[in-house]
């Protein structure tokens, strides 16, 4: 058994076997009776084929584009590689360069093509200026893609066969792909995929992750020679690969895509002790197919409502909405966040948001009434209307008059009306809240954690960056503040919330502190809850290990081994 640390370019998680990818080696006819027009009308035939072909896919990116909208941007990427390559092919130059070398020289279609794309690449191999991104030439990518349309239409001249994968192999390992290529292994059944190293904006990896295949990258080259399929584990959420594991060991593979989603799980602690996961939700179409039994949605993010249209809906636009949520599916209880606007997520375009980037959440509303009042309007009408329970959860909550100001709005907006079955939280997302949370804990039912901006208020850095994040987890201060939350769970249930909590190590140490609710990125529940039941009894001692070390960034590294040890150590 061989455990190794990659880098992850899609989450996931997988059990299966793995082989090499073999691409085969295409070898121009070199046939002499060649009549030329029908050496052309072969190669158009082919051309019309792998076009339709290109036009198949991007269909396919439309319709996961409408039915999974928390993806656009993933998939808006993989629209645009198809119809750089639909162009290419249109591309009368292209074109006319292969008739000419077919009618001129006598060329088989194959060969024509492959003198074209080799003619045209050329032209291309020039020393281009580096990316902003990954200071790679910017032609890089395009001398891939003609290599790929020129395979693509080479198939198509009967010249390979269908891919296909070896009996039982679900995982393939290939040191380079193209855009067809991936399209061709989702095609037939791979569910996993490591590659070799690349650079981010590659457009095979922007492939994978439109078509959601966990996918790591290592730059050992003996796993792009696996003669025989090999038993592993594919762990692309934390980016970890371990080879011939153990039956025994503790892994829960990720959800088929075309499941059931769940919204929530709880896993076993050691014994008698339960943590529970509640997912997130930023748009509405993302409720496609939810399971039957009763569900919690821990966040929906209802500022997303408004990011594409930037403007804010009526209040009767939102009641329908929210309408739609409680009416047609009663199985889930969801807590509705008020819109928090910030810097980052200005989606009314605010100028008072780009003056000062310290207004928002709560603090935003306060100063736009109006914003506030239709939004509560709408979720109070929509409760009445079902006659559901209403979750609402204040963000940014840092004083105890914001706390009052909200309870009076809804106070006003519920005067002579039916009564709604409402709870009130608030969010604690810097140190001022979390400090003086005691002093109003009775006036609200239940607290979040708000970890990013926590995080990021202890460390004096922005959110995106996220080493410095892990390192403010593990630090002093913050093992201070989780005292003082800690002292809030006595009276009041608080969740933990963040992209952090999706961590396997630092979930590990958030539970090793003695919290026990958390929301998580909906696709990371699995691995959190399987971290969590792999902890077990051995939860006690995590955080006094991490603690012990002396430097934040030894600590991180401590974390991750010894989460890495608990999951699959003893596979």
């Amino acid at each position: 058994m061989r455990h190794i640390r990659a880098k992850s370019i899609f989450p996931g998680r997988i059990r299966g076997f793995a082989a090499e990818f073999r691409r085969e080696r295409f070898a121009a006819d070199e046939r002499r009776d060649i009549n030329p027009r029908n050496e052309y009308r072969t190669f158009k035939s082919a051309l019309r084929s792998a076009q339709l072909q290109l036009a198949g896919e991007k269909k396919m990116m439309l319709d996961r584009r409408k039915k999974n909208p928390g993806e656009i941007f993933a998939i808006d990427d993989a629209i645009d590689v198809l119809e750089s390559h639909l162009m290419t092919l249109e591309d009368p130059y292209f074109l006319g360069e292969i008739k000419t070398r077919i009618f001129k020289t006598g060329a088989t279609a194959a060969a024509a093509l492959g003198a074209v794309i080799s003619m045209v690449s050329r032209q291309f191999s020039f020393e281009a200026t580096p990316s902003r991104f990954d200071g790679k030439p910017q032609n890089r990518h395009f001398l891939k893609d003609m290599n790929d349309m020129k395979r693509r239409i080479q198939f198509f001249l009967g010249m390979q066969q269908e891919l296909k994968l070896p009996e039982g192999v679900t995982i393939v390992a290939a040191p380079k792909l193209t855009v067809s290529e991936v399209l061709a292994l989702k095609r037939a059944g791979a569910r996993g995929i490591i590659i070799g190293e690349t650079s981010d904006t590659a457009h095979e990896l922007v492939m994978l992750r439109a078509m959601r295949i966990p996918c790591v990258s290592v730059n050992d080259p003996r796993f792009f020679r696996l003669k025989k399929s090999t038993p592993l584990l594919l762990d692309a959420d934390i980016g970890y690969i371990v080879l011939h594991p153990k039956r025994s060991a503790r892994f829960i593979e990720s959800v088929p895509e075309d499941g059931a989603q769940r919204w929530s799980l709880g896993a076993k602690l050691g014994k008698g002790a339960n943590v529970d996961f509640s997912g997130t939700l930023h748009f509405t179409n993302e409720l496609q197919q939810v399971a039957a039994q009763k569900q919690r949605i821990g966040l929906y993010r209802t500022e997303y409502q408004v990011s594409e249209a930037r403007e804010l809906p009526s209040a009767r636009a939102l009641q329908k909405q929210y309408e739609h949520i409680m009416r047609d599916f009663p199985q889930l209880e969801v807590t509705y966040r008020l819109f928090d606007f910030s810097d980052d997520k200005n989606f009314l375009n605010s100028a008072a948001i780009e003056a000062n980037r310290e207004l928002r959440g709560i603090r935003f509303l306060l100063r736009e009434p109006k914003v506030l009042t239709s939004q509560l309007t709408a979720l109070m009408r929509a409760a009445r209307e079902t006659n559901a329970q209403l979750n609402v959860l204040v963000p940014y909550v840092s004083e105890r008059r914001e706390i009052f100001a909200i309870k009076a709005q809804i106070a006003e907006i519920n005067a002579g009306k039916k009564p709604v079955k409402m709870r009130l939280g608030a969010m604690l997302e810097n140190t001022a809240g979390v400090l003086a949370a005691y002093r109003w804990v009775n006036e609200v039912d239940f607290f979040y954690v708000g970890t990013s901006d926590l995080l990021s208020s202890l460390a004096s850095e922005r959110r995106e960056n996220a080493d410095a994040l892990h390192r403010a987890l593990v630090g002093d201060a913050f093992a201070a503040l989780a005292k003082q939350l800690k002292a809030l769970t006595l009276r009041r249930p608080l969740t933990i919330c963040g992209e952090v909590a999706g961590e396997p190590w630092a979930l590990a140490y958030l539970v090793s502190l003695g919290f026990r609710h958390f929301t998580v990125p909906t696709h990371r529940m699995p691995i959190v809850a399987n971290m969590v039941q792999a902890l077990g009894a051995g939860h006690l001692d995590f955080a006094r290990k991490i603690l012990a070390i002396s430097d934040e960034a030894e600590r991180v590294e401590k974390a991750r081994a010894l989460a890495l040890d608990i999951l699959y150590g003893q596979s």
